[in-house]
């Protein structure tokens, strides 16, 4: 079941990133690219090299966290309650933590990121067209948990595939660490009714 998740993840990112805009060139090769390059030139197999699930995973999340960010910057802005307002905040604050980290495996690995996954409708993702709706809910805080939830919920079933079939180990240390956080993100969630 975990194969056919994983197969199924890649080939929807493939399909995805055909369908996306062309990616823009990157004129600058990231920070450490060259010594990257090298090592691999030299035969090395650093932790840099990602195969293609964990380099699909990386690119997942960092799309779904970016939308993520989005999200639970306007809940820290609008929320009535302040038990979610300050989830939002630590829940923000963890996906632009992140981020970074995502963002450095693939600077280690010399890879530049591209989205193959703007405009699209992911579960879990919200939409530009769901945040601008949610700006002006009547009832902010019960849309805005709605999508929390759909972002926690779907983000845990994809760390839970990435931590299983991931072998690149920070990309793999990431997943498990995602895994943890989104459910006790969702407990957290519950607990404010």
């Amino acid at each position: 079941m975990k194969l056919v998740l994983v197969v199924l993840l890649v080939a929807a990112l493939s399909a995805c990133g055909l369908q996306g805009p062309a990616p823009a060139p990157n004129p600058a090769p990231p920070p450490g690219a060259q010594a990257v390059a090298s090592n691999r030139a030299a035969g090395g197999d650093a932790d840099g090299d990602l195969d293609a699930t964990a380099r699909a995973f990386v690119e997942l999340v960092i799309a779904t966290d970016h939308q993520a960010v989005k999200l639970l910057d306007l809940g820290v802005a609008h929320a009535t309650s302040p038990g979610l307002r300050a989830l939002a905040g630590e829940l923000a604050a963890t996906r632009r933590a992140e981020l970074s980290e995502l963002r450095g495996i693939l600077d280690t690995a010399a890879i530049p990121y591209v989205d193959n996954h703007a405009g699209h409708d992911m579960p879990g993702m919200p939409t530009e067209a769901e945040l601008l709706a949610l700006s002006s809910a009547p009832d902010f805080d019960a849309e805005f948990t709605r999508l929390a939830r759909a972002h926690l919920t779907e983000s845990a079933t994809v760390a839970k595939s990435g931590a299983s079939s991931i072998t690149h180990g920070e990309a793999k240390a990431v997943a498990e660490a995602m895994v943890r956080e989104r459910s006790s993100a969702l407990r957290s969630l519950d607990a404010l009714g």
